[in-house]
This record gives C-alpha cells, structure tokens and sequence, in this order.
C-alpha cells in the first residue's frame, strides 16, 4: 500500500459513526417519525463525545503534564478537524430538522412557536402555564456584581433581555433553565381539523415571558438558547484509605462541575449579551463555541410524543418466546440438557428473567453469581436476585460502580444490597473495570454439583433488551462454566494467578490469543489454502490489532468487518481481501462475534469485548467460544443476513466511505426484518 496510514484517528471515525445515523434521519424509506428519532440519537450521541472525548482532549490542552492522548498527533489540529466536521454535520442536521418538519405538516403534524398561536391554543397555554410550569421555573436575574449562576451539563436555558421600548439602553440580563427534565419537552396543543398541534416548551417560557417578570416594567423581551457541555471524566483519587464508592461520590460532584468543553447559542444572540455570558460564567477557556439556531438539544426528539398514522413508524416486531425453550418445562432443566441462543431484541428477555426467578424458588439451587454493568433504575434482575436471596440462596454479585454515566444508579443499588443477607458484593481487580457479562447458578442433584452460565454481549438490562441487539448464551457445558467459575474465584480475591483453557479473559491472555488466531489464518493463506476472519463488532480501534489485520489481508486472508461504531482501519481498493460495513437501523447493534475458519472447522466466539486497547488491556472481559454444532449453525447465519444486508448498510471502505449501499429495491435484505422473521418461522416450526 505504500506510504497510505492503515490506521484513522478514533475521534474522527466516530464522527464517521455519527453520520451514518445522522444519514438515517435523512434517508426517506425509513418511517417518518423514526427518523426524527434519529435525529434525537444523533444529538445525543454528539453530546456524550463532546463529554467524554472532547473533554480528554481538552484536558491534555490544559495540562499536557499529566493528560495526555493516547493517540499521537496535535490535540489543538484534532480539535479544529472536530470542530470543522461538527460544524459541517451540525449544518446538515439543521436542515434535516427543518425538511422533517416540513414533511410532518403533510400529514397534518405542526411545530408552532409563540408568535403564530390561536386564540384556543393561548387560552389552554394559559392553564398549562398555571398549573404545570410556573412552579418549576426559577429564573435567576444576572447582576455582574454576584456570581454568575451555574450552568448544568447539556441543561437548556434561555438568556432572557428585558428593556423598554422607549429605552432600550435601561435593560436587564436574566436567566431561565428549561425544566425539560421534568415535564414533556414538547407540548401538544388544542388543535381542529385533524391536526396535531405542538409547541417546544422554550417557547411557552417566551409566551409568558410579560408575567414571569411582571414585577419590572418592561414592555420588550426577547429570549435565546444556550447550552453548554461539560468535561464528562472523573478523577478518581489516589488515596487508598477511602473506599471505591466514596471515591465516586466525590468524584461524579466533581464531574458535575466540570470544565466547559462546548457552548453553543442562538446566533440571534445579541454581540454584548454574548459577550456578558462569555465574559461573566468563565467561558473564554471553552475552545468549541458554536453558534446555532433558535432550538438546541435535539435529542430530545427521542421522545417526540407518537401521533399520526402506523404508517410514520416502523412494524411492530414484538419480542418473540424462544424457539428451543419450551415454556411449560424448567428452564434450569432444558439448559442441563443443552446449550441455547437467546437473540436480542428479536427473542423475548422475560427467559432469563423466568430463570432467575426459577432458581430463587428451585430447592436444588445453592446459589446465583452475576457480573452487573449498566442496569436500570427498576431492575427485574436485582429484583429477582434479591428474591433469591430471601429464598435462601447465596448470591455473590460484582456490580460495577465506574459504569460511565450509571455510576449513581449502581451506587444506589450498592446501598440497597449490602442491607440485604444473603448477598454478598465483591470488589473485583484494583484499577479495572468488570465490564463482562456473566451469571452462574449452582445446583445439586443428589451430591452431584452442577453450573448453569448465562454469558453475554451486552448487559443484564431489560430495558436496553428491546432496543440493543444482543446475544446471550445460556450453558451447562462443564468446560465453560467451571472456567467462569474461576473467574468469580478470581474478582472475589481481587486478583489470582489462574489460567484459562477455554475462557478468552482481558487483560490476560484476549489479545495474544486473538493475535495467535490471526496468525494460523495467516500460515493458512500463505500455504495457498482457504484462511478467513469475521468480526462483528461494535468498535475496532486497536492499533495493534489493526495491523495484525492488515497484515493478514497482505498474506491473502479474506477478512470481513461488520463495524456498528468506530473503525479505525482504513480499507484501501488494492487490499483485495477485506470487506467491511456498518449497519444502523431501527435497534442498536450490540453483538459482538468474533469467527476464525480454522482450516474448514470455524471457530465461533462472542462476549463483551471490542477490539479497543481498554477491553483488550485495561478492563476484566471475556469471549467464550461456542461448542455447539446447532448455535454456530445459528451464528452463521445471524452473520450472513448482516454482511446480506443493503437496506440499512454503509461501506466501510475510503473510496465510496459511509456511501449507503441502499439498492432501494421492494424486497432487498434488511437485516433486523429478516432475522425476525427466520426467528417467527423457527418458533412456529417449533410449536
């Protein structure tokens, strides 16, 4: 290839990622109202990297003494390449918003703002106003002799000017947040004729801007959006007389607080007010100033109340029961005899949250162990290893407190469980994070022991269940769930010296055994014989790694990438033997499957673990390979409708990068339509 870089910076290809959902919102054979779900996620998205990486790189600007990237290269040029491609996307999206809008007034939906209200609609604004808003509005009036208020991470607010018409020169400055936290960001009106009228809550704040400052005696107000994005990282102490949990409490405070990484305002935004908030709440640090329009935090499109017709939405696909689960059987019985595949969000959740409660109540279980990263606020599998717990059982739990994002939930989970008996809380590898999904039930028959693992791609989450594309194993097989037993052994004590035959377990052994997998396939080629690798993963980052691929490609392995997220390999027209693409569509994909053809009998494995430098080096992960016949058979052909797929595909590689591979045909593959209906086919096969 020449002098041409194999590897691409990560931040970069993120935005890369960010785009192809951003296309989605654009692309006119996905339902209406979906997409500006797209657009909501594409919002979000772009908020979180702005905390998290932004706010790294923003760290290294500021004291390149003790943050510095990981990645070589100039953080103040990688900082303007993001801001020029966040600009430019920004631009897009824009004008994506303003199209959808457009496009709703067809089917009689309309976003109005407070200048073109009916009588009717000021009357019910009235009563809203009254009896839901007025009491969580707080505004704070600016006075440059006070403090300047402190403004939240991604919270909307309005800089509100007041003066007189006579006077504009006798003004003040005032600020309100959004309380869209709290109530419906957009409201729906009384509307006639068919039509479904909503206004943003920003703009009923500007409705009755007169009332809420009644106590002045201006006559002129005028309000502008601003937010701000806050450094998303923490520092967690060094200090080891204090616990995890209070270095965390401290430490998500402190991340609450962080440094401005991003502000963006309405560009109506007068240059002095501008120049007051700049000067007065401490932004002139902040590198990324964006000025934007009249509404920001689109992400809350996400929740854009459903109206209209079926047809502005995607088919339901209802979660299926499991084909080889039978339901009037015990599940603990039916994994002992074989192993099984649950599908997500394509097969129904409620299995494993059935086996958890079968084991609280069967007599023969001694107890449940489980890794838990992200769970939500009202978790079913907390709720039932706690019923488990007051059934007797023992159950040992790691629950991973520095989940980003859901550390104050895991906290508050952490509270509760250590007053229940019977639950024990273990504290895992110093420094790592247990970012592997693993559940382990012991039972006895007669005084024989046996394990049932539950081994997954994504977390013990019934929420994300019906939105993330996920796979979870569920085994007796004795090669696996005594490895997995071991691992517990392991996070228990905090660290041990144990090996592991079959388990591929980060920071050990994944990337040396991935690397001696590349290898074989590489010995393979070169002795002119059949070599290939799949890899369906969220992230492929690792530079390592990457040139390992490359390097296997470069000695005739046919290697196939299916990259949902960030991929940093460059994939150049004379590399004749890589493929890639990504998928986005309606759920987000998760899995991850990882398959060697090992001289004609494949190797098949999925787990937690990405091909990024923190799952292969820095994080406690595990891959397991898969054993039966039936399941790879299955994963096969789960890989074959992904690389199929053309509806919701975007090429990977640099000559036609993040072109969709949309062929706009009736009946082209569209991967998330197909598996469900190959997993309805197999159900009713099996009835």
């Amino acid at each position: 290839m020449g002098s041409k870089k194999v590897y691409v910076n990560r931040e970069l290809r993120w935005l890369s990622f960010n785009e192809r959902v951003l296309m989605s919102a654009e692309n006119p054979n996905i339902p209406l109202m979906e997409r500006l779900k797209f657009i909501g996620i594409f919002s979000s998205n772009l908020d979180e990297f702005y905390a998290v990486r932004v706010g790294s790189i923003h760290r290294a600007l500021l004291d390149p003494e003790h943050y510095k990237l990981k990645e070589s290269g100039n953080p103040k040029t990688l900082i303007r390449q993001i801001l020029k491609e966040v600009k430019r996307l920004n631009d897009r999206m824009d004008r994506v918003v303003e199209q959808l809008f457009r496009t709703l007034r067809t089917h009689h939906i309309a976003i109005v703002d407070e200048a073109t209200l009916s009588d009717e609609q000021k009357q019910f604004l009235e009563g809203f106003f009254r009896h839901i808003l007025r009491n969580r509005l707080f505004p704070i009036l600016l006075d440059p002799k006070l403090p300047f208020p402190y403004l939240k991470h991604v919270t909307l607010y309005l800089a509100v000017h007041m003066y007189h018409s006579h006077d504009p020169k006798d003004f003040r400055y005032a600020l309100i947040e959004v309380p869209s936290d709290l109530i419906q960001r957009y409201v729906e009106l009384p509307s006639r004729g068919g039509w479904h009228h909503f206004i943003a809550l920003e703009d009923i704040i500007r409705f009755k801007l007169a009332d809420i400052f009644k106590a002045f005696s201006y006559d002129c107000y005028d309000a502008y959006t601003i937010k701000i994005t806050r450094d998303g990282e923490y520092d967690l102490t060094d200090e080891i007389t204090r616990s995890l949990y209070e270095k965390l409490s401290t430490s998500i405070k402190q991340r609450s607080q962080g440094d401005p990484v991003r502000f963006v305002y309405d560009r109506e935004l007068p240059k002095p007010m501008l120049e007051y908030i700049m000067e007065h709440a401490q932004l002139k640090q902040c590198r990324i100033i964006i000025p934007g329009g009249r509404y920001h935090n689109a992400r809350d499109l996400l929740h854009f109340p459903k109206v209209g017709n079926d047809q502005l939405y995607f088919e339901e696909q209802p979660p299926l029961p499991h084909h080889t689960l039978k339901e009037n059987r015990s599940l603990l019985d039916q994994i002992d005899e074989r192993d099984h595949l649950v599908t997500l969000p394509y097969q129904s959740y409620d299995c494993i949250i059935d086996l958890l409660r079968e084991a609280a109540l069967d007599r023969t279980v001694q107890g449940i162990k489980m890794t838990l990263y992200r769970v939500p606020e009202n978790s079913s599998v907390i709720n039932a290893l706690r019923n488990a717990a007051r059934n007797g059982k023992e159950i040992v739990l790691y629950l991973e407190l520095q989940a980003r994002f859901d550390e104050e939930i895991n906290m508050h989970w952490t509270e509760i469980l250590t007053r229940e008996p019977h639950i024990t809380l273990i504290s895992g590898v110093e420094g790592m994070k247990v970012h592997s999904k693993l559940g382990l039930i012991t039972r006895y028959s007669g005084k024989k022991q046996k394990k049932i693992a539950i081994i997954g791609t994504g977390n013990f989450n019934e929420v994300t269940a019906s939105q993330y594309s996920d796979h979870l194993l569920l085994t007796s097989n004795t090669k696996l769930t005594q490895e997995i037993d071991l691992l517990f052994t392991l996070l228990d004590r905090g660290f041990a010296d144990i090996k592991f035959k079959h388990l591929i377990v980060s920071p050990f052994h994944t990337r040396k055994r991935f690397i001696s997998l590349i290898k074989k396939e590489m010995e393979e080629a070169r002795e002119g014989r059949p070599a290939a690798i799949t890899l369906k993963l969220n992230n492929l980052v690792d530079e390592g790694m990457i040139k390992h691929l490359s390097k296997a490609e470069h000695s005739g392995v046919s290697i196939t990438l299916m990259i949902r997220g960030i991929c940093s390999m460059a994939l150049y027209p004379e590399q004749k033997n890589v493929r890639g693409k990504a998928l986005i569509d309606r759920y987000l994909e998760h899995t991850r499957v990882v398959k060697f053809h090992n001289k004609g009998n494949p190797l098949y494995f999925i787990g937690s673990a990405d091909w990024m430098e923190r799952n292969l080096d820095t994080r406690i992960e595990v891959m397991v390979p898969i054993f039966d016949d039936r399941i790879k058979e299955e994963l096969e052909l789960f890989l074959q409708a992904h690389w199929n797929d053309t509806a919701s595909s975007f090429s990977l590689h640099e000559e036609n990068f993040n072109q969709r591979l949309q062929l706009g045909e009736p009946n082209e593959k569209r991967a998330q339509r197909d598996l469900y209906l190959w997993y309805q086919s197999q159900l009713e096969e099996n009835l």
